[in-house]
């Protein structure tokens, strides 16, 4: 089955290449010299010239440089038949594409790699690599090409209606596509033999000879010769000997090959033996000329890669050489280092133990004052506020009530000043409350039960005793409140605390916590809860604690 399709790719991908071509202070002389090998048609020159290029970019690390010698020369070996060697280099191409996301180019690899694997018969990986190559371009000719080779391998699995359906839609706006016409009928054709399909093919040929297209030409009499090989013997065989006139004028072996092969086939006994000598020697002579060019090609890159390794192999010594000249440098500079850092470390640390001692002691500071604040200032004003709010004051209970703050004032420096000896822990919180209470400010208490608190270990519930005591000394302070309500629930895990008043209220905005909220929120947070100050509230002061409980 005679398709047209790795020309196209040689000149799609010359005529980007030339386009992105870069100026001569851009580039080496190399890959300049290989180009214009190219342009003069002689292949295996440029090939030469285009691993020193890749050599060269090499040097300079030019990644980019190096895989477009690759796709090229993976281009002119697939030209010369080598296609498993043109595979080694298109996929190491590919792989540099890839990382540096080039699109340019990986269409054009994807694209070479697809026509590889066909022309090595693997059709299933030829289909990923030609899907691959279509999806990494939205350039319309190269897209064409690219669905042109998709179609021709679905053909060649036999799969007629995908390659079919590509061709409809090529066809759609390329209607005097000579390829594209062609290729379609002639798939019709092999899915369908009663398909009439000689007025295209016949059509196809007359704008292929109209363009001068010989290759095209080419393919068009291999087709129409497969066309009416049963049909009509007599055209088949005068398209066969069209097709190998025209491949002997565009000087292409592998063409002059398969147009002897239908020759032989429908010739005569006598002429049939002519061409067979003729097919005999042009076969020898591309083999040998193909092998020829594949050793040739082998021996290239065997020679520079022995070049590269002699040349690794220098700068290895001379790293080597650098190296031990870098170890003396480096060994006289750490015995320098150390000596520097040590002195530097010595009086590091001795500054560092200075600032820890003062660090020490203003903690011991910080904790004696909050000690002070907790327990001495917040029960001196507890006890004021009773004093004030009590008309029938009880001497022998204040003067109790003072010498309980005399005692803790006395064990400051020791935990014991925080903790609490009463075992009803709700009563001591409606006493808390309600010392607080007066004929200005009435509080409400919900939900104050000794369920609530079942399961709260000691430190945590002395450590609440101080935040609400906290609370009720600021709202005393700063709220005007004449309504202060505090409820107190147990959901799940935790123990939930909603406090209001309707006092001022907190600033809506630039809202910060001075000295006693700040410490009530340290204080939850110590024991892993959560305070939230709704600041949205439009009247009063509206405050949520969640506290943590052990279940053990």
């Amino acid at each position: 089955m005679k398709f047209q399709f790795v020309l196209l790719l040689v000149i799609l991908c010359s005529c980007k290449e030339n386009k992105s071509l870069p100026a001569a202070s851009n580039t080496n002389a190399y890959y300049e010299k290989a180009w214009f090998h190219m342009d003069q048609n002689n292949k295996d020159s440029a090939f030469a010239f285009l691993n020193k290029a890749k050599i060269e970019f090499g040097k300079n690390k030019d990644s980019i440089g190096m895989a477009k010698c690759m796709l090229n020369m993976a281009i002119i070996q697939a030209d010369y038949g080598d296609f498993m060697g043109s595979q080694e280099n298109a996929v190491d191409a590919v792989k540099i594409f890839e990382r540096a996301h080039d699109t340019d180019y990986l269409s054009t690899n994807y694209n070479l790699l697809g026509t590889n694997e066909q022309n090595l018969k693997n059709y299933e990986v030829a289909v990923l690599y030609l899907k691959k190559a279509g999806s990494k371009t939205n350039i319309k000719p190269e897209l064409e090409i690219i669905q042109n080779n998709l179609a021709i391998t679905y053909a060649k699995q036999k799969q007629y209606d995908s390659a079919l359906a590509i061709f409809q839609n090529l066809l759609k706006e390329n209607a005097k596509n000579a390829m594209i016409i062609d290729n379609s009928a002639f798939i019709k054709w092999k899915k369908d033999s009663s398909y009439n399909a000689e007025p295209e093919m016949l059509a196809a040929l007359k704008i292929r000879e109209k363009e001068g297209q010989l290759l095209g030409q080419n393919a068009s009499h291999a087709h129409l010769s497969d066309y009416f090989s049963k049909k009509n013997p007599a055209l088949a065989l005068y398209h066969a000997r069209e097709m190998y006139q025209v491949a002997l004028n565009a000087k292409s072996p592998p063409d002059q090959l398969e147009a002897l092969q239908k020759l032989i086939s429908l010739e005569n006994g006598e002429n049939a033996k002519q061409y067979f000598k003729i097919y005999q020697k042009v076969d020898d002579s591309l083999q040998t000329a193909r092998n020829k060019v594949k050793n040739q090609f082998a021996m290239i890159r065997y020679d520079s890669e022995k070049n590269r390794a002699a040349f690794l192999n220098a700068q290895a010594e001379n790293a080597k050489k650098n190296y031990h000249i870098l170890q003396q440098y480096i060994a006289l500079g750490i015995a320098v280092c150390t000596i520097i850092s040590g002195v530097f470390w010595y009086r590091r640390r001795k500054k560092r133990v200075e600032q820890e001692n003062q660090l020490k002691i203003k903690k011991t500071e910080l904790k004696y004052s909050k000690k002070v604040h907790d327990v001495v200032a917040n029960g001196v004003y507890q006890v004021m506020t009773e004093v004030e709010n009590q008309e029938n004051l009880d001497k022998e209970a204040l003067l109790d009530k003072l010498e309980i703050i005399y005692e803790k004032s006395r064990d400051i420096s020791y935990d014991d000043a925080m903790k609490s000896n009463e075992e009803n822990y709700s009563e001591k919180i409606a006493h808390l409350l309600q010392s607080f209470s007066s004929s200005h400010t009435q509080i409400i208490i919900i939900g104050n039960n000794e369920t609530v608190w079942e399961n709260l270990s000691q430190p945590l519930k002395e450590g609440l005793i101080i935040v609400l005591q906290e609370l009720l000394v600021n709202m005393k302070k700063h709220s005007s409140a004449q309504k202060v309500s505090l409820r107190f629930e147990k959901d799940n895990d935790f123990i939930c605390i909603f406090y209001f008043d309707d006092g001022i209220g907190l600033p809506k905005n630039n809202f910060n916590l001075k000295n006693g909220l700040q410490n009530t929120v340290n204080r939850i947070s110590s024991f892993d809860g959560i305070v939230t100050f709704d600041t949205e509230t439009e009247k009063g002061t509206k405050i949520n604690i969640q506290l943590p409980f052990d279940k053990k």
